[in-house]
């Protein structure tokens, strides 16, 4: 699998192997423990102990978040910085079913074997804690704290059915729309009422007919948040709540703006008053840095692992990675736990917990050092890094 190494790959490779046995118990401990967004206590302590044990100062409770920390190792004047990404938050009810169990653990796995085999003079590591992904905050609030000031590069792997170096994530607006009409018998005197769900069911049928105009890349889903109270009440104050994702800063804002013009033309329709209310989670469409993918594929090669058929907007939703990546170069590429399974679901966390779970989380353990490796080793490869993000901030 790995005969063309070298010999400093292969010393990283054996650190990954040795310390594999504590990663993978601490992902099963993670499976029976689950923790939601910003509650992630116990599991956020296990990460800490574990990097302060190998010699990281550990500073906690960062960005206001007390679960959040950032974990540092290495000298400062080291050619690269790079920052491994440790997410550790569960969903409800449902527990690990988006896999962080996995690449919480692969980070520090990863950040544990280039502690051992690469010189602190070589490499400055941070391993990022971050909280709350699920809800689309933790590593917002990271960002505005200037956690990643001192980071050249930013990097997790994360678990899926599929293996791909690149992969995009559509930003996110999230709105409620809230109707204010006027109540009224709906009997005796439908006359006096304004019907606040009847504003909302037409921004529905504004949507609809919206979606057939927008790009592919473009997407609008909402709910019915408040309806009313009783069918013998016109309903003086229904709400909606949507979400409106694009690839691109200018197709989200055009998309978003468009599905507030539903609404106000929902509005004018009906005679209610509008009310929006912007909700907490949003987030930018991912700054893609092919260069970084580009050297996490050729990781992947060296592993003798060939990537899924799969485009890097294929199956995609959104995570508070892109704020990260309008910061820093930053990639998040997938590792294959299983076929056919979907992000979110008991059978995607039931899957890792399996014997695809545990070579998943080696994978992204192996290819994330080996990468860091990589621009450790190559002033090269990290001013093409530095070059392809906008900032263009300086690698070295």
């Amino acid at each position: 699998m790995t005969r063309q190494a070298d010999p400093e790959q292969r010393a990283v490779l054996a650190a990954v192997d040795a310390a594999a046995a504590p990663a993978l118990a601490l992902a099963q401990w993670m499976a029976d423990h689950p923790e939601l967004s910003l509650e992630e206590r116990a599991t956020s302590e296990r990460y800490r102990a574990h990097l302060a044990e190998l010699g990281f100062a550990v500073e906690a409770g960062v960005a206001g978040m007390p679960t959040a920390f950032v974990a540092r190792r290495g000298g400062s004047r080291a050619p690269v910085c790079a920052a491994l990404l440790a997410e550790m938050d569960a969903l409800p009810e449902i527990g690990h079913a988006c896999g962080h169990n996995l690449s919480g653990p692969a980070s520090l796995l990863a950040a544990q074997a280039l502690a051992a085999a690469v010189p602190e003079a070589a490499l400055r590591l941070l391993v990022v804690g971050c909280p709350a992904e699920e809800i689309g905050v933790g590593k917002r609030r990271l960002v505005e704290a200037g956690v990643f000031a001192e980071a050249d590069v930013a990097m997790m792997a994360h678990a899926s059915d599929m293996r791909r170096a690149h992969r995009l994530f559509l930003g996110t607006r999230k709105v409620e729309f809230v109707f204010h009409g006027r109540a009224a018998h709906a009997a005796a005197y439908p006359e006096r009422g304004i019907n606040a769900l009847d504003a909302v069911i037409a921004l529905f049928v504004n949507v609809g007919l919206l979606r057939q105009q927008l790009p592919r890349a473009a997407r609008i889903h909402g709910i019915v948040t408040e309806g009313g109270v009783a069918p013998n009440i016109i309903p003086e104050r229904a709400a909606a709540l949507f979400w409106v994702r694009a690839l691109e800063d200018a197709q989200l804002e055009h998309a978003y703006q468009r599905v507030v013009q539903c609404a106000e033309g929902a509005a004018a329709s009906t005679g209610t008053r509008l009310e929006l209310v912007r909700v907490a989670g949003e987030s930018p469409p991912m700054q893609p840095n092919p260069p970084l993918a580009d050297l996490y594929r050729q990781q992947l090669e060296l592993l003798g692992l060939s990537e899924s058929d799969h485009a890097p907007d294929a199956s995609i939703g959104s995570s508070d990675i892109t704020h990260v990546s309008r910061v820093v170069p930053t990639i998040h590429p997938n590792f294959p736990i299983g076929t056919d399974l979907q992000l979110h679901t008991r059978e995607f966390a039931d899957a890792t917990t399996r014997a695809g779970g545990a070579q998943g989380l080696l994978e992204g353990a192996r290819a994330l050092a080996l990468t860091v490796l990589a621009l450790a080793r190559s002033e090269a490869v990290r001013a093409a890094v530095a070059a392809a993000h906008p900032a263009r901030r300086r690698c070295c």
